[in-house]
């Protein structure tokens, strides 16, 4: 596949058009483009996803675009933390906000995005040496909005067991609002999830996707915080390499499929799936979702365990209040 053909930029006018039908689908301006009843705010609100960190930053690293784009356009090298909690700030906005706060995320997010281009240090599978890249990009957007919705989906049915088909493409379908907010058009997204499980083999199995020098060295900051923090990290490093196609877990360096390392995987795992469904939801759901409830219940402010907890994760002790 010849990547360097096919590249659509998104501009203004195409952005405004994505997010204006995005937002248009809102029925109640308090409820954000999603809402209570939605198969996002149901798989999203579950923290289990963080545990799925690891394998989504891998896979958008793991296309040259997005690694070389972070490494010359972000502070990641020097507060790998604070990168992962903008990120989490932009899509719970977007996710869990009211309208206004969903469109003042995406407008956030499309300005950065805007700046950030440049070239390519060394080929890159189907990308070459001094090829030019921009964030702005439908492709590359593509890319990183399916890493988010297709593991964020994996680790919730990995605890509670596969949805019945007809939620998981209500899951798939309402992803769409999501990278309509980044003026990716719909004709160039999988109409089903069935399609869209064929465009992650494909592009899984393609040259475009790749861990060349950068992807690797940013990927093993996700890893390598220490610490208090080392020992879920080794184990969330297991759970990444058996969660990544065996090319890509080799290409990062993760630890290898052996049976003693699937054993430690397989215990852990059995140890999550059988201690985390049991958790109150005051634990097991995300601050910003509890922060969504107390909105839609007329509450103007958080309460103050949900503050501390988002001034512990994203720091910011309000997100998507009603008066945030």
């Amino acid at each position: 596949m010849n990547a360097m053909t096919e590249q659509r930029f998104i501009n203004d006018e195409q952005f405004h058009q994505w997010l204006e039908k995005a937002v248009k689908r809102s029925v109640k301006p308090e409820e954000g483009i999603y809402g209570p009843n939605s198969m996002m705010w149901k798989v999203g609100r579950e923290s289990i996803s963080f545990f799925g960190a690891g394998r989504a930053v891998l896979l958008q690293l793991a296309h040259p675009w997005v690694a070389n784009a972070i490494d010359q356009h972000s502070e990641t090298r020097n507060d790998p933390a604070g990168r992962g909690r903008r990120t989490f700030i932009n899509v719970f906005s977007m996710v869990f906000g009211n309208t206004e706060q969903v469109m003042r995320a995406a407008n956030y997010a499309y300005q950065m995005h805007a700046k950030i281009q440049g070239t390519l240090p060394e080929d890159s599978g189907a990308f070459a040496k001094d090829s030019y890249y921009q964030a702005n990009e439908v492709g590359a957007m593509l890319w990183v909005h399916a890493t988010l919705w297709d593991t964020q989906l994996k680790m919730y049915e990995l605890v509670f067991g596969e949805l019945p088909k007809h939620e998981r493409e209500q899951y798939y379908q309402e992803t769409k609002l999501f990278a309509y907010l980044f003026g990716i058009p719909d004709e160039a997204i999988p109409a089903t999830w069935d399609d869209f499980q064929v465009y992650m083999d494909t592009m899984l199995a393609s040259d475009q996707i790749t861990a060349r020098r950068i992807g690797r060295e940013m990927g093993q900051m996700v890893f390598s915080i220490g610490g208090q923090f080392n020992l879920p990290l080794k184990w969330l490093e297991m759970m990444t390499a058996f969660m990544l196609t065996p090319r890509l877990a080799r290409e990062f360096g993760l630890p290898e499929d052996t049976p003693a390392n699937r054993r430690k995987y397989e215990r852990g795992l059995k140890m999550v799936k059988s201690v985390y469904p049991r958790l109150p939801g005051r634990v097991r759901f995300i601050p910003s979702y509890i922060e969504a409830q107390g909105r839609l219940a007329g509450k103007k402010h958080a309460d103050l365990v949900t503050m501390g907890l988002n001034k512990l994760i994203l720091g910011v002790p309000e997100l998507v209040s009603a008066s945030a």
